[in-house]
């Protein structure tokens, strides 16, 4: 079944609120490439660790986890930084961009919260091993 697009939904956006979504988009690009390349990281050395410096199969799994999971709130955070950009961009479509950035940002902030677990769950092996 085929849904209607969704209709146009414009918010008053004045020259400096659009200068403050661009610098916010930007920001958020850059926080986005940061925690892309320390996923990345944290994927290649998961293996490698388990690999080449001896750590345990289960702390070298958690690790690649840890990194996937930092790679895909990188992908998020760039989603929110394409959304703020369009939502100064595009003021025809602002209120649906706003929509899909505070979407995104929930799924940010929800995956967030699960690698801070996942980060403790580490933490307390590492200490207990």
């Amino acid at each position: 079944m085929a849904t209607a697009a969704a209709p146009k939904e414009t918010l008053p956006l004045t020259p400096d609120q659009k200068q403050v979504l661009g610098n916010l988009a930007f920001a958020a690009q850059i926080v986005a490439g940061l925690l892309l390349v320390l996923g990345a990281i944290q994927l290649v050395g998961g293996p490698a660790a388990w690999l080449w410096l001896g750590a345990g199969f289960f702390s070298a799994l958690l690790i690649f986890v840890q990194g996937a999971l930092t790679a895909f709130l990188g992908l998020v955070l760039l989603a929110v930084s394409s959304d703020f950009k369009f939502l100064g961009q595009f003021p025809q479509y602002s209120g649906n961009h706003l929509r899909n950035a505070a979407k995104n940002l929930t799924v940010f902030y929800k995956v967030q919260l699960w690698l801070a677990l996942l980060i403790a769950l580490v933490l307390v092996i590492w200490v207990l091993v």
